[in-house]
């Protein structure tokens, strides 16, 4: 058995069965994993579009669709800036902050039902396995 192929594969199934679940939650307010993306870029503070697109690696067009969905929803709105009319804040409305209040999956409950009946063994294993692997793999980075 190749290890390396088995963990690569590992890891897409794991990633495939979080964003199944996680589309599954969002589903149950209208949202997409795409939305949720861009929405946790501007939770903290305002951004432009270019500045959630280099975050999220995604095009800028493409988060500017998701955008103006979100927007359309009254979830986020495009402000101008102040002093140079040329920049436009992308910032949440009072809508995301009560859909964070009610979603599971934003507030990181979601997460922990998820993980429940695990021991803490378990989950100190699972830690250090995918620190020691991010750790690894930036070092190759680097």
């Amino acid at each position: 058995m190749n290890k390396p192929l088995h963990i690569r594969d590992l890891l897409k199934r794991l990633n495939k069965t979080f964003g199944t679940m996680a589309t599954k939650e969002l589903c149950k307010y209208g949202l997409t994993v795409p939305q949720l993306v861009v929405i946790r870029q501007i939770q903290c503070e305002p951004r432009t579009i270019g500045q959630i697109s280099k975050a999220v690696d995604l095009s800028y067009s493409t988060v500017s669709g998701i955008i103006d969905r979100l927007e359309r929803e009254q979830l986020v709105e495009r402000v101008r800036d102040e002093k140079d009319r040329r920049v436009v804040w992308i910032r949440k409305t009072e809508k995301i902050v009560e859909l964070f209040e009610k979603v599971d999956l934003l507030s990181g409950e979601y997460y922990k039902r998820s993980f429940h009946g695990f021991s803490e063994k378990d989950l100190d294993g699972i830690i250090h396995s995918l620190e020691t692997l991010i750790t690894k793999l930036e070092e190759i980075e680097s």
